[in-house]
């Protein structure tokens, strides 16, 4: 560590502070082969980078200091290292791939796609990089077309369209157990930074979807497929107040199919979210889903300026932790701490060629295992998504909505309609070409027949699915 401090306040371009440094050193004993680039954050923001540094601190506790089990890993004084740029620009992230690669790491740790502008550098400095959630693909050593294409990054994505969709399902039974209090004006709304098919269009879309298979159950038929599951919501909703008997559908505020549409801020900086913020609640929504960064705080904020009976869904973290379950239903979730951990056991392991005795990666001995690949296609798993356990959200509620555990005999009826709208959203099914498309408005129009109605045969699958 004495080392790492050195490099610290001897290079000019360090972005975090030194004091901030030295004080950590006094309370940990850091790996320095293992390290976290935070991406405009740090690691304290209860979100995406202090979840990649506890999942990265996780696996070296785990292989430095065993005798520790692994649910307790925090009580050990290990971590992984660190550097926390100032900024998100190409040359504050470039010096921190630097650093961190002078300072002995072997394997960098990358949260957030903004990392994707400058990854190529990194690849060229270390042995691994984990790039969160973003794709590895098309990435030239250097960040220079003409170089080769770098084979040792794993990129991690999510199922984020899965955990939007969980999401909106308990956001509508969250709704229905308060039907008096909103004068059965159960409205929805979500907004995003910027249109990402990946990364947060999914993340809406999956919500909206959510909505209206909600209401398309809560509006079946006896003898029909989903009717089953009518009965069945109504205990859930009745758990958290007994005095309901009907359930209500779920609004969304914004109209699907008009071309005019404001879905996103066009941006991730605090601030930008004000406005599209005010516009949800002057439509009346209830709850609103903001895909935008810091700009869940904008919504917040402008929640609590209005003085409005609104809550939140939080998104890829806990956010309940951040902003108080008074504000916060629950959070669609991405397991990123999950994810870094399971990356980081996967390419220190034999699958990867990996030999602990000289802390070196044999390509030679690499297996189909390896999440590390010649094509740079990236990893998702589902059990790292899901939604937040809070006080409105109980555990067995998020246990009767998804299944988290790796025993398929165990999907919830709503984890295979999940299945079936991946593989249309991505991949298309029933012959029709895949919903996404580059631009979100394409994407619902693919999506629905009108306002209220999912388009029939996407409808139609998600029923023979159950």
């Amino acid at each position: 560590m004495k080392k790492l401090l050195q490099i610290f306040t001897t290079i000019s371009v360090v972005g975090t502070s030194v004091g901030s440094v030295v004080a950590c050193a006094k309370k940990y004993t850091f790996d320095s082969s293992i390290w976290v680039i935070t991406d405009g954050g740090t690691t304290s923001d209860l979100a995406f980078n202090q979840s990649a540094w506890e999942g990265a601190s996780k696996y070296v506790v785990s292989t430095v200091n065993p005798s520790v089990p692994l649910p307790q890993w925090k009580k050990s004084k290990w971590r992984s290292s660190y550097f926390e740029p100032v900024s998100q620009t190409p040359g504050d992230f470039k010096s921190a791939y630097i650093t961190s690669s002078i300072a002995g790491a072997k394997t960098l740790v990358l949260p957030g796609f903004n990392h994707g502008n400058t990854i190529g550098w990194a690849a060229g400095l270390v042995d691994n990089i984990i790039y969160i959630d973003g794709s590895g693909q098309g990435i030239h050593l250097n960040m220079n077309p003409s170089a080769p294409l770098a084979k040792n990054i794993i990129g991690i994505t999510y199922q984020a369209e899965a955990s939007g969709f969980y999401a909106s399902l308990a956001a509508s039974i969250y709704l229905n157990a308060h039907q008096k209090e909103y004068d059965n004006e159960l409205k929805i709304g979500s907004y995003g930074g910027m249109d990402n098919p990946i990364a947060v269009s999914n993340y809406m879309w999956g919500f909206l979807v959510g909505a209206d298979l909600f209401n398309v159950i809560i509006n079946s038929l006896p003898g029909q497929k989903m009717n089953y599951l009518k009965n069945e919501i109504l205990k859930q909703v009745q758990t958290i107040n007994s005095k309901i008997t009907t359930l209500q559908p779920i609004i969304k505020v914004q109209n699907v199919l008009n071309k005019n549409e404001s879905w996103f801020s066009q941006s991730f900086q605090a601030g930008d979210g004000k406005i599209i913020s005010d516009e949800l609640l002057s439509r009346g929504a209830k709850i609103i889903f903001p895909v935008a960064g810091a700009q869940v705080q904008d919504t917040v904020n402008q929640i609590r300026t209005n003085n409005v009976n609104t809550k939140i869904v939080g998104v890829d973290t806990e956010q309940s932790k951040i902003y108080g379950e008074d504000i916060v239903v629950t959070s669609a979730l991405k397991q990123i701490s999950t994810s870094t951990f399971d990356a980081l056991k996967n390419i220190y392991s034999s699958q990867c060629g990996y030999d602990v005795k000289n802390n070196n990666w044999n390509e030679n001995n690499k297996t189909t295992t390896c999440w590390i690949n010649t094509d740079q296609t990236s990893v998702d798993h589902p059990s790292w998504t899901g939604i937040e356990t809070t006080k409105w959200i109980k555990a067995d509620l998020v246990n009767f909505l998804h299944n988290t555990t790796d025993e398929h005999t165990k999907d919830t009826p709503f984890d295979k309609m999940v299945k079936v709208l991946q593989y249309a959203y991505k991949d298309g099914i029933d012959n029709h070409p895949p919903i996404a498309m580059n631009a979100f408005s394409s994407t619902l129009q693919n999506t629905y027949e009108n306002q209220t109605t999912l388009k029939q045969y996407l409808l139609t699958a998600v029923e023979n699915a159950l």
